[in-house]
């Protein structure tokens, strides 16, 4: 049972906290999409050397999840919270008065890190705050919130960086940060965690080590950080990289009308967060719900990416659907926290967490290389790299073989009351 009543307004307003700062994490984090024109120019660097500068924020993103997630469990939410905006402030900082390339990767390798506690604190504040019914509903509301931080931080951020500049921009990001510290210093309740562990550790004698190990252990964490890892790709490996070059290929569309694909996945999977969780109460199981959702999502994405007989309309509206059905991905967030005992939600969420992102570069190197191979060496009379739809769709039939696998995965969840929490 939890101790903390989930109606309290303090408890509300702590996790309302967690939520601007996640918001903020992917507004910050998808800030280098709109970019690569500026900065390319301004350096004079190729898009190879811009890559690394952007994709190297994942690097400790990754690693830190795990700690973060510890550190989160021995100390609570509201000190990470404050410590990591700030951190976020400091690294926007150092981005936006680069002189450098060096220096560039300092200020994301510091956003990286500070990012890390973004979406765990969320599971963090809402496992320990409030009763179990509530868990997949308020993950998914923090889901939905990061998918429009993530929008935030493209199309609205480059209009911003028109009227002022990069720089300014990067530097009104920073000042949001410090905004966000401030008000988490005055509001957060800081003893969301600290009456918790304290109760383990005299009942139980179970350290943040302990209920790492146990749930090291759990096989239902390994299915569930399997089924999530696999769930998140229709946004990480399609929506974020791929699907966009795709449509312009196949509708013979621009950029930005093409673009239209990757905000409706990001949208439908922010929706599908909070849906799934509606859905789940209905069934009284969130085993068959993700099991629903997932069959739903290969069908949907795969008539979306091979049907040529559809319009670009209808294509968008079943991308739009797919991203709806993968967002069911949340509930295996609230389904984890039942692998380890009470008390030890950001532990959990974090190696979730670690799991689902270290998907998401493995299989955006992954799909460009089968696009590479697929495309056999064809090159246009430039000797640029030409990459058709076939080609894509060639790369894409393992895309739709990870959803599959997710799919299958889902057989083998255990329902949360079912899962020995030891």
């Amino acid at each position: 049972m939890t101790t903390t009543d989930g109606r309290n307004g303090a408890a509300l307003l702590t996790l309302i906290v967690c939520w601007a700062f996640y918001l903020y994490v992917c507004v910050i984090r998808m800030e280098p999409s709109v970019l690569n024109n500026s900065i390319m120019g301004e350096f004079e660097i190729t898009a190879s050397t811009f890559g690394t500068i952007v994709s190297i924020a994942y690097l400790p993103y990754v690693i830190m999840q795990i700690p973060c997630g510890v550190i989160l469990d021995k100390i609570g939410a509201k000190t990470v919270v404050i410590a990591s905006n700030a951190l976020l402030a400091l690294g926007a900082f150092i981005f936006g008065t680069s002189d450098s390339v060096i220096q560039l990767k300092i200020g994301r390798l510091i956003i990286g890190f500070a990012s890390s506690a973004g979406f765990i604190s969320c599971g963090k504040v809402v496992t320990d705050m409030f009763p179990p019914s509530k868990h997949s509903l308020l993950i998914g509301v923090g889901m939905f919130l990061g998918c429009i931080g993530g929008i935030a931080g493209t199309a609205p951020t480059a209009c911003l960086i028109n009227v002022i500049g990069w720089r300014y921009t990067t530097f009104a990001l920073a000042v949001f940060g410090i905004i966000v510290s401030l008000i988490a210093m005055r509001f957060m309740d800081g003893l969301d965690n600290k009456s918790k562990i304290d109760a383990v550790n005299t009942t139980s004698q179970c350290s943040i080590i302990d209920g790492l190990k146990l749930l090291m252990k759990n096989s239902q964490a390994w299915i569930l950080g399997l089924y999530g890892a696999l769930a998140y790709l229709p946004l990480g490996a399609l929506a974020e990289v791929w699907v966009v070059p795709f449509m312009e290929r196949r509708f013979s569309i621009s950029t930005e009308h093409a673009a239209i694909a990757s905000i409706l996945i990001l949208i439908g999977y922010g929706l599908g967060a909070i849906v799934a969780a509606k859905v789940a109460d209905v069934l009284n199981s969130g085993k068959k719900t993700v099991a629903l959702f997932s069959a739903a999502t290969v069908l949907l994405f795969w008539i979306a990416l091979n049907n040529d007989s559809i319009g670009f309309v209808t294509c968008l509206a079943l991308l739009f659907a797919g991203g709806l059905g993968a967002g069911t991905n949340t509930i295996a967030f609230a389904m984890i926290y039942r692998c380890v005992p009470e008390g030890f939600g950001g532990t959990s969420a974090g190696f979730m967490n670690s799991v689902v992102m270290l998907s998401v570069p493995i299989f955006q190197t992954l799909l460009g290389m089968l696009l590479d191979f697929f495309r056999n060496g064809t090159v246009d009379n430039n000797g640029a790299p030409v990459y058709t739809v076939d080609t894509f769709r060639g790369a894409f039939l393992f895309f739709i073989a990870a959803l599959v696998i997710a799919f299958v995965s889902t057989l083998f969840i255990k329902e949360s009351a079912e899962v020995n929490r030891k």
